[in-house]
């Protein structure tokens, strides 16, 4: 079988089995795609495991967080998409099967794009490409534009697989390792949430006592002393429970 690197334009026999190949004039490193070869390029990380303790708390800085947050695990991985080059734009899709939905919209971020090395794969989590090239051309949002495709690349981005603890809670996340971005479907509570709960179950709670004392209290002068004491007792035990909290 003889294909065209995507690279040089050379001609290059290969053997229908192979999945990837270098091209012997230019080097380049090819992915073979159904009966296409296409070019395979990766991205450096650029952040290391130290920084993904500050980028998390960077990151979930709105939730108000009261506890540190303490990396347990951090492992380097690189997923597969497709770069799609048209005449006047660039398309990205990811070419795995992704859990988190937000990375469906990736960006794929500017850098040096290298070629695919693959010793990576004897020192990272490497996943290989499920979704073909001739698959994303299918996609609606492509396939108006198929004509007009000048140029498709295999890139491997780089991300850290996170396991970090708040509040002796452990959560997983990605963390785009270009552009320090953080990627999860749950997050720890935020704290305004918490105290929105506690102030709404002392409304129910003091809502209910009022209402027994109205019902039991019928002097008007001792009815608005038992109001009074119930709002002082009730907001200095509230507050108690905050501080032991710390809220």
């Amino acid at each position: 079988m003889e294909i065209k690197c995507a690279q040089c334009g050379a001609k290059i026999e290969i053997s229908p089995e192979t999945g990837f190949v270098n091209c012997p004039y230019c080097d380049s490193r090819l992915y073979l795609d159904m009966d296409q070869a296409v070019r395979h390029l990766y991205l450096k990380p650029l952040l290391s495991p130290e920084q993904l303790t500050g980028i998390i708390i960077r990151e979930l800085a709105p939730l108000e967080l009261k506890n540190p947050i303490k990396v347990i695990e951090a492992n380097l991985s690189f997923v597969p998409f497709w770069l799609i080059r048209l005449k006047n734009t660039v398309l990205s899709f990811p070419a795995q099967e992704l859990e988190l939905m937000e990375l469906k919209n990736f960006k794929i971020p500017t850098g040096q794009l290298l070629p695919y090395e693959a010793d990576l794969e004897k020192r990272y989590l490497v996943e290989m490409p499920i979704i073909s090239l001739e698959d994303i051309k299918q996609m609606p949002e492509v396939e108006e534009f198929k004509e007009k495709i000048e140029s498709a690349d295999l890139i491997h981005i780089p991300f850290y697989q996170v396991i970090y603890q708040s509040d002796e809670v452990r959560y997983r996340a990605l963390i785009d390792a270009i552009q320090g971005k953080l990627y999860a479907e749950i997050f720890p509570p935020a704290l305004s949430k918490e105290k929105d709960r506690y102030f709404m179950s002392l409304f129910i709670v003091l809502s209910l006592v009022f209402f027994v004392e109205a019902f039991f209290i019928h002097k008007f002068w001792i009815l608005v002393l038992a109001y009074l004491g119930t709002f002082g007792i009730s907001g200095y035990v509230i507050q108690k429970i905050l501080a032991k909290k710390g809220y």
